[in-house]
């Protein structure tokens, strides 16, 4: 399965963050499928605090 990337630039303050996971709560490690093929849920900026999920992402 292909591994997500946050984007370069965070859509919010346009820097070139580090990004933080944002992991689906309770399991971590989930098995694929059972939260889709990954258990991640979405990135947070470091710079500005921005939430990206990554279902805005992917699409």
């Amino acid at each position: 399965m292909e591994e997500l990337r946050p984007p370069v630039r965070c859509p919010r303050c346009n820097a070139q963050p580090s990004w933080r996971e944002a992991r689906a709560p309770g399991h971590p490690e989930d098995p694929p499928g059972r939260l889709g093929p990954h258990a991640i849920v979405g990135w947070t900026c470091n710079n500005c605090g921005y939430f990206l999920a990554a279902s805005q992402w992917e699409s």
